[in-house]
This record gives structure tokens, sequence and C-alpha cells, in this order.
């Protein structure tokens, strides 16, 4: 697929320059054929992939000392975001502080998702999904929320669905005109066992 940058640092890749040879191409074998090709592409997460973000809340924050880190545990994770604990998937990391007022200075930390799991990693390093990375963000505090960008594609779909029973978190729909609308509900927690089938006794037995 098309290169998308979700990094300030990715390369995006230029429609225009990627199209040129294959429009000169398609002229040619129209010239010389008389024939018209039409060509289709799902272009899929190059149109989709910075258009969404996963707002989460920092829960908790932990140093491990002067030779150690500081981890910032959210209530979100590889439930939402799985890209960075599959293949060590780069996602922006936005704090924005609860007081909208604060002036801060920016830290290093480690930010980690709401699974107990080793894997739930959101600052990874570059490819390497199991080696902790740290991020200079701005200075956190719980309460705090902290914007997962670049979530618009193989996020929701690509899920761990209800993994330690964490429900799907609401999807809402923001407008140009700044209006939120909600498109997909939070799922109540009755529904992750509402298919569970109780077996008889004599089953077990």
């Amino acid at each position: 697929g098309y290169k998308v940058a979700r990094m300030a640092t990715d390369k995006f890749t230029d429609l225009q320059a990627c199209g040129a040879p294959v429009a000169e191409i398609f002229t040619k074998f129209a010239e010389e054929t008389g024939r018209e090709l039409h060509l289709e592409i799902e272009p899929g997460t190059f149109l989709v992939a910075n258009s969404g973000a996963v707002v989460s809340s920092v829960q908790d924050k932990v140093s491990t000392g002067p030779t150690g880190h500081t981890f910032l545990k959210l209530d979100a994770g590889m439930t939402d975001v799985l890209r960075p604990s599959l293949y060590g998937a780069q996602h922006p990391l936005v704090v924005v502080p609860a007081d909208p007022a604060a002036n801060r200075e920016t830290e290093n930390v480690v930010v980690v998702g709401h699974c107990c799991e080793s894997g739930d990693l959101l600052s990874c390093a570059p490819d390497e999904p199991e080696t902790i990375d740290e991020r200079e963000l701005t200075k956190a505090e719980v309460g705090d929320f902290l914007v997962v960008e670049g979530s618009g594609a193989y996020c929701s779909a690509m899920s761990t669905k209800n993994y330690n029973s964490f429900p799907e978190a609401p999807e809402l729909l923001l407008t140009e005109a700044g209006d939120l609308h909600v498109i997909r509900a939070r799922q109540p927690v009755a529904e992750i066992w509402k298919n569970e089938i109780q077996l008889d006794d004599s089953v077990l037995a």
C-alpha cells in the first residue's frame, strides 16, 4: 500500500510522483492500441490512518528510580492499538493536560497500556515491539489525557477485543463543524459473556 506518515520523521507517499509514470504508460498504451485502460486502486490506510485517534487517560505514573524509567499507565492499550505490540509500529503520543491552563515542561517517559502484559507497550522501539523506548512528552499527571494519533487504520479493526475482559471502547465522529457524534456505543460488560452457554452439570461430572 501507499506509505502513510504517522510520525513526523516518516516519509509520505507522493501520489503525484507515483501517478505520473503510470499516467504516462497508460497514455502511451492508448495511443498505440486505441484502448483506454481503467485503473482502480484501494488506498485504504492512506486515506484514513491519520483521521482517527485514541483518546485515553493517564491512570497511574510510576518511577523505577534514577537508573530506571518513568512509566505512564493508560486506560487503553493493546486492546485498542495493537500495532506497536505486534511489530513495533510507531504512533505519535500527545499529552493533553486536564487543566487547559497548565504550562508544563517535557519529560522522558515510557507509555504502557492497561493489560497485564509485558508487550502492552505503546512507546516501544521502532520495529522492536519488545524493546522499551522513551518518548519526550509534556509532563503528565494522573487524570490527564494522552492521545494516540494515527489510529484510523488497523487499530479498531485489529483490536484484541475483550482481552482481559475490557469492553470495546466507544467511537465518535468529529465533524468539520466541531460536533461529536457517537458512531459505536461503548460495549456493555455483560456482552462479553452473553454468548457463553451454561453446560449441564452432568457434562462436567
